[in-house]
């Protein structure tokens, strides 16, 4: 059995509750979205395991009543992503940047791919800053990026994730794949600033890595805002 590791943001190939396919006869999930490919021209279908919830005010720390509970182990949990708790709607379809806009993203995702696919998705980009005077805007909340490149020795393809400011209590939260939501980083501490907290996490072991676990850290990118009621992921 060939091992793959574990995702924060994307979806591995293998993967066949949540990766996207041709035919639509091969769908597994109870509902399905036919998207147009930009760089290919094929239709492909993303799976998708219940109906898209958008919380549109301000953002808190609240994972029992986010999104109607989306993100909670009793409902969504395991459909649900980094990029969807940081942008505040469970598509429970694993949402991809760009995915909704036809833009597919491919191993390993550079910073550039990721940050060009949120903002087809609406998501606007604020720079390496500290986006202080974004925090309590009521219009939409920051977001920050991060980056963990490949390491092919060890089978590790790369990956995203996204961390969430919760306007309402004032500090930051994110959801690492399909795990609980936390308002910690990997380490376990507060998350004060993503850009200096700590994201080194073990995502398991993978056919290359010869059994052993593979350690991997997640490096900041960016920080981002996310419009509130302009924002469309997949």
């Amino acid at each position: 059995m060939s091992l793959h590791p574990k995702f924060s943001g994307m979806v591995h190939p293998d993967d066949v509750r949540l990766s996207v396919v041709l035919d639509q006869a091969h769908v597994i999930a109870p509902q399905s979205v036919p998207v147009v490919d930009k760089a290919t021209g094929q239709t492909r279908y993303v799976q998708k395991y219940g109906d898209t919830i958008e919380n549109t005010g301000a953002t808190v720390y609240a994972p029992p009543t986010d999104c109607g509970g989306a993100f909670m182990s009793a409902r969504f949990q395991p459909n649900n992503n980094c990029y969807n708790y940081s942008c505040d709607i469970a598509t429970n379809s694993f949402a991809q940047p760009g995915r909704a806009s036809g833009i597919f993203l491919d191993f390993p995702p550079t910073g550039e791919a990721v940050v060009e696919g949120a903002k087809a998705d609406g998501l606007q980009w604020l720079g390496t800053d500290y986006p202080v005077n974004w925090l309590k805007v009521g219009n939409g909340h920051a977001v920050a990026l991060l980056i963990s490149p490949a390491n092919t020795r060890l089978g590790w393809p790369g990956d995203y994730h996204w961390v969430r400011y919760d306007q309402t209590g004032g500090a930051w939260s994110q959801k690492d794949g399909g795990d609980q939501v936390t308002n910690f980083d990997f380490a376990g501490n507060p998350i004060t600033d993503p850009a200096t907290a700590d994201w080194t996490v073990n995502q398991g072991p993978t056919s290359q890595s010869a059994g052993a676990d593979v350690i991997v850290t997640y490096d900041f990118y960016g920080y981002l805002i996310v419009p509130h009621n302009r924002v469309t992921i997949l």
